[in-house]
């Protein structure tokens, strides 16, 4: 936690270490328990691959046999099942954040949890590809109103020093759902009755999910400005605490000045550009992990178990980036270089290993799976880097648009690359590693120097802070805000 304070700070460091503390164990839980239902929700249909849910709805079909008898399969109408979902979740971006930002953030979160849990179930009732299609273009619709809308409501409560920590501990749920959700689905996909197997995993986790809106609706707090669940001297610090983010007030009104500065702001396309290019490999695993694992010479079983140590190293990469971006300021865009170029090794081994080296072959995956935590940090920047509420809230939707498209692509070039090799996938992924690199590095020298000629104009005219929070002031127009790096 910082410790600059506002000059007319009226609080202690030890009162602000129980309010932060206070945040961490009321928000951060609520925000993690959600996106890993999101995650989990929106990654069963691959572990519904190994329990013939392709088969049954005719998403799969076997084109040839190699000379050793492994059969070539075309999973186009698969990933198109897949892809769907995020040209759902892209329609819905930037609707859901216009609605988080004129009404209670968590009505508008708990009800699209709701509804989209009964989605969820509503996939047990699907028999054919147009059915699937189109229950998951809604689901994508509906989970849309999440990410964005935490990327925004933690810069409500977290200073900027302490949001990239925050943020990574909700977003490293995808590694959690990953790692927690392959065992479960293998023992529900075991239930047998008059269902199929598959069906008892999105009956049972939707039903969790539709129950967790609940909870939600009454324990998430929109701001500090309005929370019943703050004393009025925890509500002051909070406030205080915001005004110190020189990052504007909390505004319900829509500005379209900030709009438009939003898509002429080349930060906005930098942390979009990352989260794209590292959505790529990361939808090609969350959608075709189970079966490229498969296609190694694993299991069903294995290739679902080996699922998990992949979600381990995407949750662990991603909080371990937090933590060292917490103590070691100005590393964020070092660490996004990095944590690329690691990935870039796992897309090669891929590419280039020997088939009968499945060991090998795997350690590659879980090499590429770094790379998430790359665009985690991309989030937080998406968030730390913004000022202005409007302007805060389409930085955010872009990033995740970004997302969407990542996500997209990524199932798209596996689908159209034939099994068991699927090449086209992992040059794709190497290629887009290697875009995250070059955008990484070259955004953090720009916004290096954008710092250094603010605090050059400020020496000259010999400036002092201003509080800006009354004002709504975005980054560009507030000369005080310096960029995280």
């Amino acid at each position: 936690m910082s410790n600059d304070k506002p000059d007319n700070a009226v609080f202690s460091l030890a009162e602000e270490r129980r309010l932060v503390r206070k945040l961490d164990i009321w928000i951060v839980p609520l925000m993690m328990v959600t996106y890993t239902l999101q995650c989990y929700d929106k990654g069963i249909m691959s572990a519904a691959t190994q329990f013939n849910f392709n088969a049954d709805l005719g998403l799969t079909t076997i084109v040839g046999y190699e000379t050793n008898g492994t059969p070539i399969t075309n999973n186009q109408k698969y990933s198109n099942a897949s892809m769907i979902f995020y040209v759902g979740y892209l329609v819905g971006t930037y609707p859901m954040v216009y609605l988080s930002q004129h009404y209670r953030t968590s009505h508008v979160i708990s009800l699209a949890t709701m509804l989209w849990g009964a989605v969820v179930m509503s996939t047990a009732v699907c028999f054919n590809y147009a059915g699937i299609m189109v229950n998951r273009f809604m689901l994508g619709l509906l989970e849309s109103a999440v990410a964005p809308t935490f990327t925004v409501l933690v810069t409500f409560w977290w200073t900027r020093e302490e949001q990239a920590l925050r943020t990574g501990l909700w977003y490293c749920c995808v590694g959690v759902a990953t790692t927690i959700s392959p065992l479960i689905n293998y023992g529900l996909g075991q239930i047998h009755g008059s269902l199929d197997s598959w069906k008892p995993m999105f009956l049972l986790l939707g039903a969790v999910t539709t129950m967790w809106s609940v909870v939600l609706f009454f324990a998430l707090p929109d701001s500090p400005l309005t929370t019943k669940g703050l004393t009025e001297s925890e509500r002051k610090i909070a406030i205080q605490r915001l005004q110190q983010n020189q990052a504007g007030t909390i505004s319900h009104v829509f500005n379209r000045v900030q709009l438009f500065e939003a898509f002429r702001d080349y930060k906005m396309y930098s942390c979009a550009l990352i989260i794209l290019l590292t959505g790529v490999p990361s939808g090609a695993l969350g959608t075709f992990g189970t079966i490229v694992i498969n296609s190694f010479g694993f299991s069903h079983f294995d290739s679902l178990a080996l699922t998990c140590p992949i979600g381990a190293i995407t949750a662990f990469s991603i909080l371990l980036v937090g933590y060292i971006t917490r103590k070691l300021n100005g590393t964020r865009y070092l660490c996004i270089v990095i944590c690329a170029l690691i990935s870039i090794a796992g897309t090669l081994i891929c590419w280039f290993g020997p088939r009968n080296n499945r060991g090998l072959l795997f350690a590659g995956i879980l090499l590429t799976a770094v790379q998430v935590a790359a665009g985690g940090l991309a989030v937080s920047l998406a968030a730390s880097n913004i000022a202005g509420h409007t302007k805060k809230a389409t930085t955010s939707a872009s990033t995740f648009v970004g997302y969407c498209i990542g996500n997209i692509i990524g199932p798209l070039i596996f689908g159209a690359s034939p099994g068991p090799l699927y090449r086209a996938g992992f040059i794709g992924s190497f290629v887009c590693l290697c875009g995250v690199v070059v955008i990484g590095s070259g955004t953090y020298l720009l916004l290096r120097r954008e710092n250094a000629k603010r605090n050059g104009e400020l020496i000259r005219v010999g400036g002092t802070q201003q509080d800006s929070i009354e004002e709504n002031l975005t980054d560009m127009q507030n000369k005080e805000f310096r960029y995280m790096l």
